[in-house]
């Protein structure tokens, strides 16, 4: 083996240098000591070096850990107190052990060891397991294991969430918090901004359950490891993992600018759409959720009709609507709640997108307010409605005059649907006030 690797296991294993025995003897004046069963000390490496090699573990001659690969834990191995033969060997080999030493035990120890960065440079990071538990909250630690990613702060929901660690950097780590037990959202930023690196999506957490959360792999898109966050599961064995995945929303695209040209959508600066015409829309375009640039441009150049960072929460759905004329043109941004009507139901919303036009009603043609006085850029909930073809109107906001006859509107059991007012009141041709029933079905 190559003096790389002796260095990373001579590295992971010095800790134990530093653990002493401290023994004792009872005389009780005949010379004779009592006999007393040697106590044990609990053990977990996990393998956090993303290019170092798979290795396995013996301990005075027996397999304690085998085949241990990037990203794994071997759990928690029990050895004796007292001087143990530790040999480290690469994975299926008995020959030349890349080391072979004598370690001082100390009984009821219970130590975490990980091994981070390449292996050129690899070091351990070494915990101090308190698992302790308490019934009634959970409990969770962070680490740093991220070579190329700056210190880190941990919050709740987004970038401007509360602080559950702050200001960790790489090799540190964060001890445990209590926490009630539930159902979180976590973003990464760097240390004191806003931005986020991810944002972790529905990660649960439950009572009497101690983690240890990692994030490990590389933040350079060159190269072939990703960066990821794992959680390890500490109870018991703790051999237990799970993957936390990047939270997503989704967001559509909505042109509605009368006189604007053919656009363009860039998302963080990579195309998602192109030569998007009035009043046509993207459909959903589903993204990893955080603060997000969005420009839309003219199509075909990087001239910018809207330039603006947004946030898109975990799990959450959006519409984005590039509103007025050109000259004015800006964005309008709704949350959109897509949850599946009941039966017979459909789920409609008003939104008022005319910029000349003024504050309306959409009624029956009897005069039935179903969404009243909604001025430019304003609009509605999304309200169950009977499904049915209905003729509507728009009036002028608490008069009987019609600004626009929609008869004939089809709404389907099941479906959602956005009814936008858009073009001009003065407008004629393709820029002529009409609405437009967009689908927001999933």
């Amino acid at each position: 083996m190559n003096k790389l690797k002796k260095k990373f296991f001579a590295l992971a294993l010095t800790p134990f240098m530093f653990i002493f025995i401290t023994a004792c003897s009872d005389d009780d004046g005949n010379g004779v000591d009592p006999i007393i069963d040697p106590g044990t000390a609990k053990v977990r490496v996990i393998h956090m070096s993303y290019d170092a090699p798979a290795v396995d573990v013996r301990v005075d001659g027996n397999v304690a850990v085998s085949n241990l690969g990037y990203g794994a834990t071997s759990g928690y191995a029990e050895v004796e107190e007292g001087t143990r033969s530790i040999q480290v060997f690469a994975a299926g080999t008995t020959e030349s052990p890349v080391i072979d030493a004598t370690l001082p035990i100390v009984a009821d120890a219970e130590l975490t060891i990980i091994a981070a960065n390449q292996v050129s440079a690899i070091l351990p990071i070494v915990l101090n397991d308190n698992r302790a538990i308490n019934t009634s909250k959970a409990k969770v630690r962070f680490v740093h294991a991220s070579p190329d990613a700056p210190a880190v702060d941990i919050k709740l929901n987004d970038g401007n969430g509360a602080v559950v660690f702050d200001n960790t950097a790489f090799s540190q780590f964060k001890d445990y918090i209590e926490v009630d037990a539930g159902t979180y959202n976590f973003a990464v930023t760097a240390n004191d901004d806003t931005k986020e690196v991810v944002i972790l999506g529905n990660v649960p957490l439950e009572n009497g359950t101690l983690y240890t959360v990692i994030a490990r792999g590389t933040l350079d898109s060159s190269d072939d490891v990703p960066f990821e966050v794992r959680t390890f599961v500490d109870n018991g064995n703790g051999d237990a993992f799970v993957d936390l995945q990047a939270a997503t929303s989704k967001v559509k695209v909505v042109h509605t600018s009368p006189d604007a040209p053919g656009v363009d959508l860039l998302l963080d600066d990579v195309v998602k759409g192109t030569n998007l015409t009035f009043p046509n829309n993207t459909g959903y375009l589903t993204l990893n959720s955080g603060t997000k640039n969005v420009k839309v441009n003219v199509t075909g150049t990087s001239t910018s009709v809207i330039n603006a960072d947004l946030l898109f929460a975990a799990n959450t759905n959006y519409s984005v609507f590039a509103v007025d004329q050109v000259a004015n043109i800006s964005a309008v941004v709704t949350e959109d709640d897509l949850t599946e009507p009941s039966a017979g139901k459909t789920h409609v919303r008003f939104i008022h997108l005319s910029p000349d036009a003024p504050a309306v009603d959409i009624t029956l043609t009897d005069g039935t307010v179903i969404f009243s006085s909604k001025a430019f850029k304003e609009f509605t909930a999304f309200t169950p409605l009977d499904s049915g073809t209905y003729d509507l109107q728009a009036r002028v906001a608490g008069t009987d005059t019609v600004a626009l006859n929609l008869p004939g509107v089809t709404l389907n059991a099941g479906s959602i649907y956005t009814v936008a007012a858009v073009g001009l009141l003065n407008g004629s041709g393709e820029q002529a006030l009409a609405v437009n029933i967009i689908v927001n079905d999933h």
